[in-house]
């Protein structure tokens, strides 16, 4: 009889991953967890177990999206094998989680490219046509009617000053305009936006990976920093604002290389913020389970204003020092 703790971690797998498949809207949230039950499955079972689920997953992916399951097989293959390989040789919870984010966002650009090249169009193009047939997904053109209408004499027809817009509120012409002008921002904020998307998730995976491991039967201990101590370094200040001077210069390339190290020294600040309200949370004299709780409804109700105030508290540890200690940061 198999393992049923296996057949389990490989059932979820399959539901993470195919969910934004069938269920955009909310499968595209929960497919953040993606990773997590494919490394688990690698930090506790022979390699095969891993690579089984993933080879079917990439089978089935391929039949129903096509090339375009490329792109995704970085973070739902690349990411999980690469964090439950440096699991297993015993990394600290900072070179998992770099190892695991620079790797898969070179791999995203080199993807990229590829796939410009094989379609024969610049990056560009494809992010246009893909941008704008997401705008107009939910619009769908009328059907012909069955029979020929009946005439209506022209003086009985009302009288339209304005054309109607669609029935999702978008014209078409604002689409092609927006279609237009996104896809140049998305190109010049890519590496950014692929380094903090990969970060943030890998974070939210890696804590999802230690808990489950750790009440796990028997437990499986992970060699990890205090999660709630956690800071960047302290150099990483001057990183920032020579990012910023770079980012108000006219200077072409060198403003975008600014704009995308500014964006990436903002979600690491926005860690070190969250890191912070848990140390205090922690600390709360209140059940783990309210704990719990209370953090879903700050999300729910002031999320925004919460990470704003993450990021502030994060940059402004430094001189601030909210918790009172030092420990060893995540990128030295």
């Amino acid at each position: 009889m198999r393992n049923p703790e296996v057949v389990t971690l490989a059932l979820l797998s399959c539901l993470l991953t195919f969910l934004p498949v069938f269920a955009p809207a909310g499968g595209l949230m929960l497919s953040i967890l993606a990773p997590f039950p494919l490394i688990v499955l690698g930090v506790k079972y022979p390699w095969s177990c891993v690579l089984s689920v993933l080879a079917v997953e990439t089978v089935a992916l391929l039949a129903i999206e096509g090339p375009s399951t490329w792109f995704v097989l970085t973070y739902y293959a690349v990411v999980p094998l690469l964090m439950a390989a440096a699991i297993r040789r015993g990394m600290t919870m900072s070179q998992t989680i770099v190892w695991s984010v620079c790797i898969p966002t070179v791999l995203s650009l080199f993807v990229l490219g590829m796939y410009s090249l094989m379609q024969q169009q610049s990056p560009s193009a494809l992010l246009t046509q893909y941008i704008e047939q997401a705008l107009q997904g939910g619009v769908e053109p009328a059907e012909p009617p069955a029979s020929a209408p009946e005439l209506v004499p022209e003086s009985e027809l009302p009288l339209q000053s304005e054309p109607v817009p669609a029935e999702d509120g978008l014209d078409p012409q604002d689409v092609r305009s927006i279609a237009q002008v996104l896809p140049r921002l998305v190109l010049t904020l890519l590496p950014a936006l692929l380094v903090v998307n990969y970060l943030l998730t890998n974070v939210v995976n890696y804590g999802v990976v230690y808990w489950y491991c750790k009440r796990s039967r028997p437990p499986l201990h992970i060699h990890t920093e205090a999660l709630a101590s956690w800071r960047v370094s302290d150099y990483l200040v001057w990183v920032f604002l020579a990012s910023g001077v770079l980012l108000l210069l006219p200077l072409g390339i060198l403003s975008h290389v600014g704009l995308n190290v500014f964006v990436v020294t903002l979600a690491l600040y926005l860690l070190q913020g969250v890191a912070i309200a848990a140390f205090w949370g922690l600390r709360l004299p209140i059940p783990p389970g309210a704990r719990l709780l209370l953090a879903l409804l700050v999300l729910l109700f002031v999320g925004p204003l919460f990470l704003v105030l993450c990021t502030a508290a994060g940059l402004f540890d430094l001189w601030v020092d909210f918790r009172r200690q030092r420990h060893h940061p995540l990128v030295s």
